[in-house]
């Protein structure tokens, strides 16, 4: 199983909360909306991996004390063998430094919370990002039947790390 991680930023505008999200432009979910985020390498762990992702991908800092725990989530996807099942740690923070730049990764801005682009995600993200927007720590897992439809999903009792 591939470990991978995500890290969503949010902030206020006013009275408008407001998430970090972009438009992967390379790799795995190329074309889709996702949250910064990537591979956790050797000898990094998830958390660290998010600070680094989010350094990367979208130039904007974080502290690793910053990154609340928000989710932990695993996607598989049977019909394409190619593809490795993952399992994603997302965090959220409030705390960060810098503006978004757009990279070769991602092109991310901020959305308001009440526009987030569902119909441009993975089907996944609509059934477990509402609960962690809500401040609920999500447990799930996903089987996907191809490349974007989920044919099972269940909510899971809190994994080890």
């Amino acid at each position: 199983m591939l470990i991978v991680t995500s890290a969503l930023l949010r902030r206020s505008q006013g009275d408008v909360p407001e998430v970090l999200m972009g438009m992967k432009k390379t790799g795995f979910g190329a074309g889709m909306i996702n949250c910064p985020g990537g591979k956790v390498e050797p000898g990094e762990t998830p958390v660290e991996a998010a600070a680094r992702e989010l350094d990367e991908e979208t130039g904007m800092t974080v502290d690793i004390a910053a990154l609340v725990p928000a989710a932990d989530v695993v996607f598989r996807f049977p019909d394409i063998p190619e593809w490795p099942d993952l399992r994603m740690y997302f965090f959220t923070a409030t705390e960060f430094a810098g503006e978004p730049q757009e990279t070769e990764e991602i092109a991310a801005a901020w959305v308001p919370e009440a526009d987030i682009p569902w119909d441009r995600m993975w089907e996944d993200t609509q059934l477990w990002l509402p609960k962690v927007l809500a401040g609920e720590f999500v447990t799930m897992d996903f089987d996907y039947a191809g490349r974007d439809r989920v044919a099972h999903y269940v909510t899971v009792p809190p994994r080890a790390t």
